[in-house]
């Protein structure tokens, strides 16, 4: 960061142009808008101005919000990431949100449950805020930039509070840390200077290997690659002479590691720099060697030419590191098996599931139309119809006609969770041109192949209310008994039947079920039955009224 600093501008100015931004806050208070005495307790003073410290300006939005604005990278202003500073003169229980309001990033781990961390001079251990008091989002007040909010209260008065990204590590503690290292006088530990960055600092180049590969490793990086052995099988060439292994047979060799070399020092991730390591350790331990090849292969008396690749000669590192390899990835596949077959069988265990619960879906539905059609049947018998033979009924009940048995048939033997659901008129009762829809309610035929036509069900609803009561029932009534709350002494009228609400909306739902079998679909739309009666009974009510103003009228006439 830049090691210059800058009182903020005044609170006044525009919060979106962040080109006003030029250096680190230094003691900066934020006072009221109109205040002009001396600063109080809660009051807070801002400061940035130290190494590693970022903020370049705060605007006061509120008495508890304040808007933060963080400076960019040096020689990249696109870049805004990077906050630490602190906060004092703070109050006791004081509540606070902190809005960063101009990050650069469209994905941070703010998202994903980091916090910012936090410390006080009574607690200097860095600790991280709660992440359910952090929020990160985009802010089209601020030009849509990225925003980092988050909440704190301050509890002692006398501390000094520090807010960072996180756990900050400056350019000052890790020259100390490189100085102590050079102090110790390692062999393998190597620093050089190789410039200096654009605000005057050191940039060191560190070396970390054996002194006997430091001249190997300096021109392999001179020469910016590594070289690898080449691995022959029958000949190589030395002193430009070709030394013929052809009648000899070839066998694994271990080569002897330096003295003072550590087994961890051979292990490497990369194929490339194992082969690298070893050329260079048998490079050391077999000095009269003058070309790499021999390094991993040994004569020995035979009269055979090596013509497969059974004889050919690898280092057993390589070997070993392959065979590694390919054992993790047979245990992976081993693995990931195992899973698809678990997940095969939940699989087919949902589908029987699913398969059984919609042959119990459609069985619900067929005995709840039977014990409908059983209840019509009770009230007749009960003397509220006329009266119909009852063994008749329970044949017609119980043996469903071959259209519908086939239906269900058809229905059950696929995975559909809902059945097709039969005709409106098969499920009421016409006798003497009336129609039966339940619990004693009788509605003239005509009529009821009327309503069946009607589009919307809100003109169905209507229209079957006045069916079953009537418009002077329904003016003088109202859905739920209960008096409005838009006329302060309005008096409650009776409300309406409570079964007879419910044979509307059974009505409905036999409407809504030849449409559609979409239960969400079906439940929003019975939801909304009180809805249309209560329409309808304001419309008989305006009606009335405006009969009522002509008929006055024309009195007066």
């Amino acid at each position: 960061m830049a090691e210059g600093s800058q009182t903020a501008p005044e609170a006044g100015n525009d919060m979106g142009n962040d080109d006003a931004i030029g250096g680190n806050v230094s003691k900066y208070i934020v006072l009221p808008t109109g205040y002009c005495g001396q600063p109080k307790k809660g009051h807070l003073l801002f400061d940035a101005c130290f190494e590693s410290g970022n903020l370049g300006r705060v605007d006061q939005v509120s008495e508890f919000e304040y808007d933060l604005f963080i400076r960019p990278d040096t020689c990249n202003p696109r870049f805004r990431v990077w906050f630490n500073f602190t906060v004092e003169n703070v109050k006791e229980s004081q509540r606070v949100i902190f809005n960063i309001v101009n990050f650069s990033k469209t994905k941070s781990l703010y998202r994903d449950g980091m916090a910012p961390m936090v410390k006080s001079t009574s607690r200097p251990k860095w600790q991280r805020l709660p992440p359910k008091n952090v929020y990160y989002y985009r802010c089209p007040d601020h030009r849509k930039n990225y925003v980092m909010s988050f909440a704190f209260c301050f509890d002692r008065e006398e501390d000094i509070y520090q807010f960072a990204y996180c756990y900050p590590y400056t350019y000052t503690r890790f020259q100390h840390y490189l100085d102590s290292l050079q102090k110790r006088n390692m062999d393998y530990f190597f620093r050089e200077q190789l410039g200096q960055s654009v605000q005057q600092r050191q940039l060191d180049l560190l070396t970390i290997t054996s002194p006997e590969d430091k001249s190997d490793l300096e021109n392999s990086v001179m020469q910016k690659k590594i070289k690898i052995p080449k691995l022959s099988l029958n000949h190589v060439e030395e002193d430009g002479e070709v030394k013929d292994y052809g009648e000899e047979d070839l066998q694994l060799r271990h080569i002897k590691r330096p003295e003072g070399r550590k087994p961890s020092e051979v292990a490497h991730k990369s194929i490339e720099a194992v082969v690298a390591r070893l050329e260079k350790q048998n490079g050391l331990s077999l000095g009269h060697s003058t070309c790499p090849e021999e390094v991993f292969m040994e004569a020995s008396p035979g009269t055979e030419d090596m013509d497969s690749l059974e004889d050919a000669v690898v280092p057993r590192a390589l070997y070993e590191e392959l065979l590694r390899n390919y054992q993790q990835q047979q245990e992976e596949m081993r693995h990931l098996q195992q899973e698809l077959e678990r997940t095969r069988r939940q699989l087919v265990q949902q589908a029987k599931k699913l398969k059984e619960y919609g042959a119990l879906v459609s069985e619900m539905k067929e005995l709840r139309d039977l014990n409908r059609r059983l209840q019509d049947v009770l009230l007749l018998r009960l003397g509220s119809g006329p009266a119909i033979d009852l063994e008749k009924v329970k044949s017609e009940c119980l043996e469903p006609e071959p259209e519908l048995r086939s239906t269900f048939s058809e229905e059950a033997n696929t995975s559909s969770y809902y059945p097709a659901p039969a005709p409106v008129m098969d499920k009421y009762i016409l006798d003497n041109g009336k129609v039966h829809l339940g619990s004693g309610i009788w509605v003239d035929e005509e009529k009821w192949h009327q309503l069946q036509v009607t589009q919307g069900d809100s003109k169905y609803t209507k229209n079957l209310a006045v069916m079953i009561w009537g418009t002077d029932v329904l003016k003088n009534r109202s859905v739920t008994g209960v008096a409005t709350k838009k006329k302060k002494d309005a008096v409650p009228k009776p409300p309406l039947s409570p079964h007879k609400l419910s044979i509307v909306r059974e009505c409905l739902y036999d409407r809504i079920a030849q449409e559609t079998v979409d239960e969400t679909e079906i439940a929003q739309r019975l939801s909304k039955v009180n809805k249309y009666i209560c329409e309808k009974i304001m419309d008989i009510n305006k009606s009335c009224k405006n009969e009522e103003r002509r008929e006055a009228k024309y009195n007066l006439q």
